[in-house]
């Protein structure tokens, strides 16, 4: 074997490890951010939840006070 056919064969082997590496990171990279996507979407919905409680409660409190406010 001469060293120009070792070069291509190192050449080779090292493009396909290469190759396969990339496509690894590029899945891990679309399965952190599809992680990321979920996180964020259950943190907004927790926040929906208690911002209507939120309101809710607020609704309460004001038909309390106008209650109160009409019987003095």
């Amino acid at each position: 074997m001469e060293l120009q056919e070792v070069f291509y064969t190192m050449g080779i082997i090292y493009m396909a490890i290469m190759f396969v590496l990339m496509i690894v990171v590029i899945a891990a990279v679309l399965v952190i951010k599809h992680k990321i996507h979920l996180i964020q979407r259950s943190i907004e919905e927790k926040l929906q939840a208690i911002s209507t409680a939120v309101h809710v409660g607020e609704a309460i409190v004001d038909k309390a006070k106008s209650a109160f406010s009409h019987k003095k």
